[in-house]
């Protein structure tokens, strides 16, 4: 319940879904306002045709007409009755069938459900955030490193650039933003600068490539990459990696002497 308060709080925050809810709380009146004017209608025909008729059963028979269930226990004897059966008729298609649900799934349903999609994966950490590990790849050394982080209580943050991917990690327990690797503006948004390590694990060129975008926006910040090349050390030290690690490298050397 909580959750789906704060979800809500978050959601109505927003001018955008403020003015939508207004837009379909103005609908809602105006849907009110053409059962009225039916009604009254309806009353005034049946009049005419010598049935007395409660204000009850006029809401009754209107929204019966407009959803189009119509189920035929009241109806009008004349053409004039017959045409406004139709009148009624059209115009719930027109509203109730087309124009409210489509506003709806436009103005509310889809900013609801994009607004729940923030608050899974958001697009900026606060600003308080500090001392944070940010990862750039989720594989199975990364995967290790969370497990790590996780049980020594460190912070972290696995940027994803793809939203269904995040969400999808998300749901598996991964604390998760949504950004991508290759615009400043995602690790300002990250808060790079007040960040403890920056972990890239992808492959060498797009290592350098965050290396080198990291390193800009914050100097002293350690950046630890994976470099699948030795030709690629070099380049990933000049793009501003603290330390590169060749996982292969060292895989090999440890089997060699575990085995000599």
């Amino acid at each position: 319940m909580k959750t789906l308060v704060s979800q809500l709080s978050y959601f109505l925050q927003k001018r955008t879904s403020q003015r939508n809810l207004k837009l379909l709380v103005r609908l809602f009146f105006v849907f009110l306002g053409i059962v009225a004017l039916f009604s009254a209608l309806f009353h005034f025909l049946m009049q005419r045709e010598g049935h007395e008729h409660t204000w009850i059963t006029g809401f009754y028979w209107t929204l019966t007409v407009m959803s189009t269930l119509g189920f035929g226990d009241i109806t009008f004897h004349t053409d004039l009755g017959r045409a406004f059966s139709m009148m009624v008729l059209l115009t719930g298609i027109l509203y109730m069938l087309v124009l409210f649900p489509f506003t709806f799934i436009q103005f509310f349903y889809a900013p609801w459900m994009e607004a729940q999609s923030e608050i899974r994966a958001p697009r900026e950490l606060p600003a308080s955030t500090r001392s944070h590990v940010l990862i750039t790849s989720y594989d199975t050394v990364t995967q290790a490193l969370i497990s790590k982080l996780e049980s020594y209580q460190i912070p972290y943050h696995l940027i994803v650039s793809d939203l269904a991917e995040a969400l999808r990690l998300y749901d598996l327990g991964v604390r998760v933003v949504v950004g991508e690797l290759d615009d400043p503006e995602t690790y300002r948004r990250m808060r790079v600068d007040q960040a403890a390590l920056v972990a890239a694990t992808n492959a060498d060129a797009a290592n350098t490539n965050v290396a080198f975008t990291v390193r800009e926006l914050a100097p002293n910040v350690p950046i630890v990459t994976t470099a699948n090349d030795s030709a690629s050390v070099d380049i990933l030290e000049l793009a501003g990696g603290s330390r590169v690690l060749q996982l292969g490298q060292m895989l090999g050397e440890s089997l060699a002497r575990r085995t000599l």
